[in-house]
């Protein structure tokens, strides 16, 4: 807004024009009219450090009980709780500025990286692995959980799967099913570890897989790329992808039940995991992940074969 002020100031307009080509009030327009570029930053800043401030005792409550939280996480919560919007930079340094007034330092940690596979064109690659969290309740007791994150390669939509038990063979290819049915359809290609729950066993490069997931393979005729257990130079993406989701999503968060905690899990894909501007692409998942852009392809649910399973599992 100051800036299209000043450009129509710059173009020779008055103050009336201004206001009636933009849509302001003759106050907005005059308060801005010959305000520096300098005392507009100041002003921008303070509003900012103010907006936050009425946040204050919340943000040093969560940095006193989570010393480790991110501001990437803090930014998360201020949308889930107060439905407000701050840019990285301003939660940074908003946050550095607490901890400092506050004697509340972050812990150091190691972190592995992991690297990403080279781009693919869209509909032709989809990456999964498996994680396991251990989450805390209310009263600090302690539950494994154990989830599987689903990833498109070329938007980095994703799609994760949360459950209290192991999976098995036939709970993951539901998974896979709920997965196809959420995106609408299926990539060419699906990748993956050598994982017990799809092989049993490889016999001088032969594959073979377990009965479950061959017949899912052999239904969906989607190609299976298999590499090596926790490789991120063949799928450094699905590796970036759970620690995303333990370290953003996950961490400092209380578990109450497997719905609420799966309910939750997909607000955050929707306001933040796949909403929100990807590091590398710069581009928001979801945006990307239009119809248009990604021509998955259709696949048909075989009913019988989901009845002969069990209980079909809910996406959330």
């Amino acid at each position: 807004m100051y800036t299209h002020i000043q450009d129509k100031k710059a173009m020779g307009y008055t103050r009336d024009a201004t206001a009636r080509h933009l849509g302001l009030t003759w106050r907005t327009v005059d308060r801005y009219w010959e305000m520096t570029p300098e005392a507009y930053q100041t002003l921008s800043k303070e509003n900012h450090r103010y907006n936050l401030d009425r946040h204050e005792s919340a943000i040093v409550g969560w940095l006193e009980r989570f010393p480790d939280v991110s501001a990437a996480q803090v930014q998360d919560w201020l949308l889930e709780n107060y439905q407000e919007t701050y840019s990285d930079r301003t939660v940074r340094h908003y946050i550095n500025r607490i901890r400092l007034v506050h004697a509340i330092p972050k812990p150091a940690k190691n972190t592995r990286e992991y690297f990403v596979v080279p781009e693919m064109p869209p509909g032709q690659q989809m990456q999964a692995d498996f994680g396991e969290y251990w989450a805390i309740r209310e009263d600090q007791r302690r539950i494994k959980l154990y989830f599987v994150v689903f990833i498109l390669s070329h938007s980095r939509y994703k799609h994760v799967l949360w459950q209290t038990n192991p999976f098995t063979s036939a709970v993951f290819v539901q998974c896979l099913e709920d997965c196809f049915r959420a995106f609408g359809g299926m990539a060419q290609e699906l990748v993956i570890d050598q994982d017990k729950l799809m092989i049993v066993s490889e016999n001088s490069g032969d594959i073979i897989h377990t009965y479950e997931f061959e017949r899912c393979k052999s239904r969906y005729g989607f190609t299976l790329w298999l590499c090596r257990k926790a490789d991120p130079e063949s799928k450094g993406m699905v590796e970036s992808g759970v620690k995303y989701v333990k370290y953003n999503f996950a961490k400092n968060r209380y578990f109450r039940d497997i719905g609420q905690w799966s309910q939750e899990c997909f607000d955050w894909l929707e306001r933040t995991g796949n909403g929100k501007k990807h590091e590398i692409t710069k581009k928001i998942p979801a945006e990307v992940f239009g119809p248009r852009c990604l021509p998955l392809r259709d696949c048909t649910f075989d009913r019988s074969h989901r009845r002969s399973m069990g209980k079909p599992m809910s996406p959330w």
